[in-house]
């Protein structure tokens, strides 16, 4: 059996997870855990984060660690019914923040992924209409996947940093169209500053 402190050990050394066989509740030890490893990641990451990253929000994180887990079980075990599934993965019930934002995005960064590899199952199929939702209800997360949600994206660009970091991301994956959009064209140009024509000749035609 694969534990939730090992699947996320995997995810951020190597991407390479693994998962228990069955649909059983993580023990409050386990939790415990997961939660001083999430904040050990929190740490290491803030490392890589153009400026001051938000705070830590220990139970954003812990819900999106275990929402990716359970997502992925029901990715590789299709033999799980859709009512285990609807009460698995439960969409977050807080209140949304930067700080909300950035820990959940510890774990659901890896939305994008998960969903290419459920890419053989139907458009239609439950699952993968889940995964849309949470990608465009986490738009930090869900770039290039997510549907529009400008409250949402509205939040993200209030907090300097994270809309930087939010920017970087859009580059990255050359989202000409996000791009040019009103709130975010002005972020990229001065992301990309002088070398625009260098770094994405194409962003701005």
């Amino acid at each position: 059996m694969s534990s939730l402190n090992q699947f996320l050990s995997d995810l951020w050394e190597n991407g390479k997870v693994e998962v228990a066989h069955e649909v059983q509740p993580f023990s409050p030890t386990e939790l415990l855990e997961a939660q001083r490893n999430l904040h050990t990641f929190y740490r290491q990451d803030c490392l890589h984060f153009p400026g001051t990253a938000p705070e830590f929000d220990a139970t954003a994180a812990l819900w999106s660690a275990q929402y990716l887990y359970r997502a992925t079980q029901f990715i590789l075990l299709r033999h799980l019914n859709e009512q285990a599934m609807q009460e698995q993965l439960m969409p977050w019930m807080g209140q949304t923040s930067p700080a909300v934002t950035y820990s959940a995005d510890l774990c659901l960064r890896h939305l994008p992924t998960l969903l290419n590899f459920a890419k053989g199952l139907s458009p239609a199929d439950v699952l993968v209409l889940n995964l849309k939702k949470t990608a465009t209800d986490w738009p930090f997360s869900g770039v290039g996947i997510a549907e529009e949600n400008v409250q949402a994206e509205e939040l993200i660009l209030s907090h300097p940093t994270l809309a930087l970091a939010y920017v970087d991301r859009i580059i990255a994956k050359r989202l000409q169209a996000k791009a040019q959009q009103a709130a975010i064209l002005p972020w990229v140009a001065a992301a990309l500053g002088d070398h625009a024509n260098l770094l994405w000749p194409e962003w701005n035609h």
